[in-house]
């Protein structure tokens, strides 16, 4: 016992080729193209706008089939009186439907159910001048053939004892086409589920779902591809003809090879919407690694390290070393823009957080490198290259260790008191050389804080007189008074409230708590991402753009089941 689930497309009735006609004894002025106009005449004409459909073949050959659009022809068969009907009748063919009948009767006795996918866009195309052009979409609808397809299902010969079920994906008028992917995908999802099925469609049972798919629109088929693989699961067999070989009988294909085509395709939609690590995580779950070109794979899970931030770091070189950092900033700086395009607001403050500060880090040292400082040690000036003292590690920007110091300085004194304190010195001066805003009250409170964001920018702005912060660098940054702008915070919110945040609260912190009526990508796009990068170039930090959505959509090309 099965249910049968086909799709109805425009070419699926026909009507007998010249070569048929003659050898069903039929005259020339018998032949389709001539009763045609017989049955298309000037009573019924009204009805199409006055436009004068004809017959057609392929290639006007008398072996080829005539064909028309098929509303116009299930129009014309529900007009005429009973005695036309059966003429129109005795002239139609069902190639396509016919070789799927065959390939079911020899795999089953009995159908339990027909289930029947037709068009009808007459909600969309309602208005006069669209339907009376003859290449509108209107035309092409199946929903008139009902009457003709429902006594054919009902033959003899095919399945007389199987009840037929209907299902017209018809948009409303404001609804988008049968072309638009998404769209019907939720149509026939929503059809499929409110359908009585005469069978429980439990996939414990182990009734077999038949599918034919290959009519109508392309955006139509996929939808029935996946929403009955969807709920019938691995009962659902394909049942495929190759329309230009008919004489061929139809092929079963299994579910999953159907299914690993469809889970390809959903990996390959995650890809390019930004989110490879589910795409890999869906493929591995699927056991469909296996399947693709091992260098698509390594390219996809390279992808996501990228969008981890997880570069491999050649010869072992650290973690903080400036060519490496600026490398995963300017990374950042793409993905906070894919993440705000996908709404995910509160991992794109966190990451631009994380840009933001290392920016300054990488920015700092870029300036301080190569030079140094001349410091009195123990009555004799001597100089000290920067790098020595100043380092990057996990806490940040810090002088290196006291014992160090110490030591490298060759600082000696009666107490350790005395030591500590020529070194505390010894450190401001350094700072000074340097740049580091050592007079600023805050600093003179926290001198052992020259890690610190505030203290960062104004070191690296005292560093370059021509770097101008931009808006939220800025603001993230200044002291917040207790009172007041303190609690305006968002970042601060995010990161130690865990508070959820509306469209207008980041623009707001993007802005540098500013409010203006643009989007999220809109204030990332024009505030923020321009001024990141002009500051990155005109710092000097060495790095290469990521291509980012021509590298995702290269990798979904590249991505396909391995020929067997």
């Amino acid at each position: 016992m099965a249910i049968w689930i086909v799709t109805i497309g425009s070419s699926d009735v026909q009507l007998d080729s010249d070569k048929i006609s003659k050898k069903k004894g039929r005259r020339e002025k018998q032949r389709s193209d001539k009763m045609w106009r017989n049955w298309y005449d000037y009573d019924i004409l009204g009805k199409f706008h006055n436009i004068t459909f004809e017959l057609k073949q392929i290639d006007n050959h008398v072996t080829q089939p005539y064909r028309i659009e098929p509303r116009v022809l299930g129009t014309v068969y529900q007009y005429h009186s009973p005695q036309i009907q059966e003429e129109i009748w005795s002239y139609l063919n069902f190639p396509l439907l016919d070789t799927f009948v065959n390939r079911l009767k020899a795999e089953t006795d009995q159908l339990d159910q027909i289930i029947v996918l037709l068009t009808d866009q007459s909600q969309i195309f309602s208005d006069y001048q669209t339907q009376h052009q003859s290449t509108c979409p209107y035309w092409q609808d199946t929903h008139p053939l009902q009457p003709i397809l429902a006594r054919y299902f009902q033959g003899e010969d095919k399945f007389p004892q199987t009840p037929c079920e209907w299902i017209d994906l018809a948009p409303n008028s404001n609804d988008p086409g049968l072309d638009e992917w998404d769209y019907v995908l939720d149509l026939v999802r929503n059809e499929l589920d409110s359908l009585p099925f005469t069978a429980n469609p439990n996939p414990a049972t182990s009734q077999t779902v038949y599918v034919s798919h290959q009519a109508s629109t392309p955006a139509i088929s996929s939808a029935v591809q996946f929403m009955s693989l969807a709920r019938f699961g691995k009962r659902v067999q394909f049942l495929v003809s190759n329309e230009y070989h008919l004489e061929r009988p139809a092929n079963i294909i299994s579910n999953s090879q159907y299914l690993r085509g469809i889970q390809v395709q959903q990996a390959k939609g995650l890809i390019q919407s930004g989110t490879p690590g589910a795409a890999l995580h869906l493929l591995e779950l699927a056991e469909l690694k296996g399947s693709l070109e091992a260098s698509v794979v390594a390219e996809l899970e390279k992808l996501v390290d990228f969008f981890n931030l997880n570069r491999s770091l050649a010869d072992k070189s650290s973690e903080f070393d400036l060519k490496a950092a600026t490398a995963r900033i300017v990374d950042g700086i793409a993905l906070i823009e894919r993440l705000f395009e996908q709404e995910n607001y509160l991992p794109g403050i966190a990451l631009l957080a994380a840009a933001q500060e290392t920016f300054l880090r990488c920015a700092i040292m870029t300036e301080i490198q190569g030079r140094s400082v001349s410091l009195s040690i123990n009555g004799t000036q001597q100089r000290f290259p920067a790098e020595d003292l100043i380092q990057w590690l996990r806490r940040g920007l810090q002088f290196v260790s006291t014992d160090d110091l110490k030591h490298y300085w060759s600082v000696s004194g009666s107490s350790k008191e005395e030591v500590n304190k020529t070194i505390k010195t010894l450190k401001l001066e350094t700072l000074k050389q340097l740049q580091f805003p050592i007079d600023d009250n805050r600093f003179k409170r926290q001198p052992n804080q020259i890690g610190k964001n505030e203290f960062m920018l104004k070191w690296l702005r005292h560093l370059r007189s021509d770097f101008q912060p931009w808006k939220v660098l800025h603001w993230s940054c200044i002291q917040k008074n207790e009172a007041g702008e303190h609690d305006d915070d968002i970042r601060n919110q995010l990161m130690h409230n865990l508070q959820g945040m509306k469209p207008e609260d980041v623009v707001k912190y993007l802005l540098g708590n500013q409010e203006r009526d643009i989007s999220v990508i809109q204030a990332y796009q024009t505030e923020v991402k321009p001024q990141f990068m002009a500051a990155i170039r005109l710092c000097g930090l060495p790095f290469t753009e990521p291509k980012l959505t021509e590298r995702l959509q290269g990798v979904a090309d590249a991505m396909r089941i391995k020929s067997s």
